[in-house]
């Protein structure tokens, strides 16, 4: 029942718009080499930001292409030392013992957290609603230890314990979130999200003990029996077979569902002074943007394998038929290279709309159109506060290539 207190959160944008502001973006990336992501990162957040509305007010994002930018270089000149030493390390340390580098990989995994902490602090600081910014204290650092540490438990149970650990997570975060002078938290318990998932968690172990349980009979057998039947190598082929093919086809599906469920578990349990959200998401409104995605992306790469078969057949055809033809013309099975590579970038270009348009664009109205805020005049008594944080952690994050929206 909604109070009267509460306030309706919509998105505006349309459809069509933010489609053309990713395929525009997505040539300028092509013709600037890519640099051109730092604006359209940017373009994407303001119209992401500017179409939400919440309890009649938009939020306003007030990033600067410039700021991600600067912050990549800066990033660049502390990652290529780190990577170059870490490479350098790595390969002395691997002549004396064989897992020497895992306090190497420890490490750049916790530098990875420190970026997405530090990046979380630039966007919130960015993020404008009533005319009151968003911002965060704590330390990077702090989160990214938790973090760490935290992955122990994760990696021993096999994913078992990730609840537990993305609550502990999201209170530290919360904690150190602010709306002005109001202070955040996150009261949603690990255990919820676990009764939400764990039969989820259960099936997407399946197919991995099914692949890797044929592996392990069959190597039984192969080396029980000196010459295994052709009929027994064909069943633990056939084994293995089905067993990745189950898992490509649930995975995905079991993976949205898990997003779904997470999404609401993470927004019911977000609080800011006395206002909270409440959230009414569907899992299977996920799963359909999920396969949507995969559908487009297998037909794109049909497609491109097609014309790359046509490119390579026209090249085979005029190579075989020109040893009589002037010297210039010689070098038009080499041209055909240039089609080829034109059209690898226009298909990784295109995936990258593909993504944008469903796992951002549309994940984001369906969030945003599923909450509810309550409380809103709790919001009401606020003071600015807070200032700007640089744009080093979103430069970190998309350097170690773990950068969010």
């Amino acid at each position: 029942m909604t109070g009267v207190d509460d306030g309706a959160v919509r998105f505006t944008g349309a459809n069509r718009t933010f489609r053309t502001l990713v395929i525009r973006g997505a040539l300028l990336e092509l013709v600037t080499f890519g640099f051109y992501r730092f604006w359209l990162v940017t373009d994407i957040r303001r119209h992401l930001w500017a179409n939400t509305e919440v309890d009649g007010v938009a939020l306003e994002y007030t990033g600067r292409g410039k700021e991600l930018l600067l912050g990549f270089l800066f990033a660049l000149a502390i990652l290529v030392p780190v990577f170059i030493g870490y490479t350098l390390l790595g390969l002395a340390v691997e002549q004396i013992q064989a897992f020497g580098s895992f306090p190497l990989y420890a490490f750049l995994y916790a530098f990875g957290q420190f970026a997405i902490f530090r990046a979380r602090r630039y966007r919130l600081t960015r993020t404008i609603w009533r005319g009151v910014r968003f911002w965060m204290t704590g330390s990077g650092w702090s989160y990214a230890w938790r973090s760490l540490l935290w992955l122990i438990p994760v990696v021993l149970t096999l994913g078992l314990a990730y609840p537990w650990r993305a609550a502990a997570l999201e209170r530290f975060k919360m904690r150190h979130t602010r709306y002005g002078t109001l202070t955040g938290g996150f009261v949603a318990r690990g255990g919820t999200l676990f009764r939400r998932v764990w039969w989820i968690w259960l099936l997407g172990l399946l197919p991995a003990i099914a692949y890797f349980g044929s592996i392990i009979a069959f190597a039984i057998v192969a080396n029980a029996v000196p010459k295994p039947s052709q009929d027994v190598l064909a069943l633990y082929g056939a084994l293995i077979g089905v067993s990745v093919l189950v898992g490509a086809v649930t995975l995905p599906f079991l993976h949205a569902l898990r997003i779904g469920r997470e999404w609401q578990w993470w927004l019911d349990g977000l609080r800011i002074g006395g206002a909270s959200l409440r959230a009414t998401i569907k899992s299977s409104s996920f799963a359909r943007l999920y396969w949507t995605v995969i559908g487009l992306g297998m037909l794109m790469v049909v497609v491109a394998t097609v014309i790359v078969v046509v490119i390579g057949g026209l090249g085979s055809v005029v190579a075989g038929g020109i040893s009589a033809a002037p010297a210039w013309f010689a070098n038009v099975g080499a041209w055909l290279a240039v089609p080829t590579i034109l059209l690898y970038l226009s298909t990784v270009l295109s995936v990258g709309v593909i993504m944008r348009i469903y796992l951002q664009q549309r994940v984001w109205k369906l969030v945003a159109e599923s909450c509810t805020l309550i409380d809103a005049e709790a919001l009401a008594d606020v003071a600015a506060a807070g200032g700007l944080d640089n744009a080093l952690g979103e430069g970190l994050a998309d350097g170690l290539d773990v950068a969010g929206f």
